[in-house]
């Protein structure tokens, strides 16, 4: 009997040997730069876990802001939620004083607490290893749900290099091409700043500090000044002084919202001279033409006009916050990039056609108020004239867009209401005072019939575009011997050889960017332009979802086409061109090289 219960034991004690030898596996990766050990801790809301990287012989990894060159350190978690993560603060890396990183030399650790765990949780970790030159890695962890022995003394160890946390938000100032941070709450002797996302400004661009004397007669830091690339604020980033490292969100400042606002407000009023919106405000204009002469309650139909207009881009801004805070990779005018809605428009603009001329009639009051072009008309007029215009942007939209979209939700839909305000503003202006268009307007009679005849075409228009749009959805793209298809990996790999290069970010239901198309680039003398002058040109099409043009777009500080950049020769330094294209302009840029 005793000789059974010694084998059961020995059964068990190997059975847990190989389990626990099994776990250890799971948490540990090894090669000849680096080892990676991983450790849990089981918590009532779901599991925590600390990695710990050991660099080996002078390699190193990047941050998640790699810097100048290098492949930012990724988590990527399956079967679980991540709550929060906190990762040791980076150092800074020069070659040759050309080239910045920023990364660990020695080690590294990462702190994510996770929750909503339905099976045993795995991550994938992808980096970059660098020396002499830089090698992609990843590898594969599983994460058992106890609490490892080593956890508490490992996350002791992270914790030290942590940067601290500074509560209050650091405000920014965002001007002529520099960033301005007013850290004078922070503590002295501020070496740099590194921010949380890469491109904000060139890792080696040089980082001014200002001074003043403060009342107690002590020097205290007051500004630091960086030239910046991008019109788009860091969410955080850390600041490395003599007494460590310090991590702070940043917040804009008072009077840098309010430019904002301001060019989302003119970005609006801009936005009606757009070609995407003509065909759609023809309906507006009926009801302006049909309505200036009666008694009919202006002021109100100007207030339904401006409803529909603000709450259709608050809706269209709110799902794409959802569906981006989902992981969605979408920019503004991502409902067009869907064949369903635009099947859908196509439907619904041949039914508004159908009951304009009277066709067809339903006794239903939403229908009838179509057909009969009353107040609530207004409303769905601003309503439909942004879901089709939306997609393209104009002068002081594209930069106040594609800033909010990287923004916070108190920056983020305050952009999109004054974007609203502007847009609906000069029709509900011409609303609100019928005297004014009396003036131009003769009174109702047989020339109505006839304006609603030409105030349709752009409605036939609208469907054929739709229509159109959707055949280049779905259908197989054909390949251009002038125009290369847009990627990240040639354009890099043009960059490097040195050349000039020209990217057209464009998409089928941009009516803005087909108008800049046929006009200006695909004209004989912009041909021949850019073949003279050695250029390269890169069409990034849009048209359906592209997570690698959004990416892209995002790294320029824009959400939205059209967008125009072009880098001369032997140069990393690109230029944005304007949203409507001329010869002049795109000819004076190619000819600045």
């Amino acid at each position: 009997m005793k000789k059974f219960g010694l084998n059961i034991f020995f059964a068990l004690f190997q059975v847990f040997a190989f389990l626990f030898e099994a776990n250890a596996q799971d948490l540990i990766f090894q090669n000849d730069q680096l080892s990676i050990e991983a450790q849990t801790k089981k918590t009532e809301k779901g599991l925590d876990v600390i990695f710990k990287f050991d660099l080996k012989d002078g390699w190193h990894i990047s941050w998640q802001n790699p810097g100048d060159a290098g492949i930012p350190t990724k988590f990527s978690f399956q079967n679980a939620s991540l709550i929060s993560s906190q990762s040791s603060a980076p150092e800074k890396f020069v070659y040759n004083d050309i080239i910045t990183q920023y990364g660990f030399s020695k080690e590294a650790y990462y702190y994510f607490k996770l929750s909503d765990i339905t099976d045993l949780p795995e991550v994938r970790v992808s980096w970059s290893v660098c020396r002499d030159y830089c090698e992609p890695q990843e590898a594969s962890f599983r994460l058992y749900l106890q609490t490892n022995p080593l956890f508490d003394q490992m996350l002791e160890k992270g914790l030290k290099t942590f940067p601290k946390l500074i509560e209050k938000p650091v405000s920014a100032r965002i001007k002529n091409g520099e960033l301005t941070l007013f850290i004078k709450d922070l503590p002295d002797g501020i070496s740099y700043f590194i921010p949380s996302d890469a491109g904000i400004f060139n890792a080696d661009e040089e980082q001014l500090t200002f001074f003043k004397k403060a009342q107690n007669q002590q020097l205290k830091q007051d500004r630091l000044v960086v030239k910046t690339q991008k019109d788009r604020l860091p969410s955080f980033g850390v600041f490395i002084t003599k007494d460590g490292a310090y991590q702070a969100f940043l917040t804009l400042s008072e009077s840098h919202i309010f430019f904002i606002l301001l060019f989302a407000f003119l970005g609006g009023m801009l936005l009606n001279l757009m070609p995407c919106v003509f065909p759609v405000l023809s309906l507006k204009a009926l009801s302006m033409a049909k309505s200036a002469h009666s008694s009919e309650k202006h002021f109100l139909k100007a207030l339904s006009y401006t409803a529909g207009v603000v709450f259709s881009f608050l809706i269209i801004a709110g799902l794409l916050f959802v569906l981006k805070a989902g992981g969605a990779a979408l920019g503004w005018g991502f409902q067009l990039q869907s064949p369903i809605f635009v099947f859908v428009m196509i439907a619904l603009f041949i039914l508004i056609l159908l009951f304009l001329f009277d066709v067809i009639h339903f006794n239903v009051p939403f229908l009838n108020t179509f057909s009969k072009l009353s107040s609530l008309n207004s409303f769905f007029t601003g309503f439909f004239a942004v879901l089709i215009a939306s997609p393209c942007t104009g002068p002081f939209m594209g930069a106040a867009v594609g800033y909010a979209l990287f923004e916070s939700p108190k920056i983020y839909f305050p952009v999109f209401f004054f974007l609203g305000l502007g847009y609906a503003l000069p029709f509900a202006m011409l609303e609100m005072f019928p005297n004014f268009l009396k003036r131009f307007i003769p009174k109702p009679g047989k020339w109505m019939q006839t304006v609603k005849y030409i105030l349709s075409i752009p409605l036939f228009l609208t469907i054929f575009w739709l229509c159109w749009v959707l055949y280049h959805q779905i259908k197989t793209p054909k390949s251009s011997d002038l125009w290369q298809p847009y990627s990240s990996q040639v354009l890099e790999e043009a960059l490097d050889n040195g050349d000039a290069v020209f990217i057209d970010f464009t998409a089928k239901w941009c009516l803005t960017c087909l108008l800049n198309e046929r006009t200006v680039l695909s004209s004989e003398s912009f041909i021949n332009a850019a073949q003279e002058n050695e250029i390269r040109l890169f069409k990034a099409d849009w048209t359906n979802q592209n997570t690698q043009i959004f990416d892209a777009l995002k790294s320029y500080g824009r959400s939205s086409v059209p967008l125009y950049v072009f880098y001369p020769e032997d140069s990393r330094d690109y230029v944005i061109l304007p949203q409507i294209l001329t010869p002049h302009s795109i000819f004076e840029i190619i000819n600045s090289d």
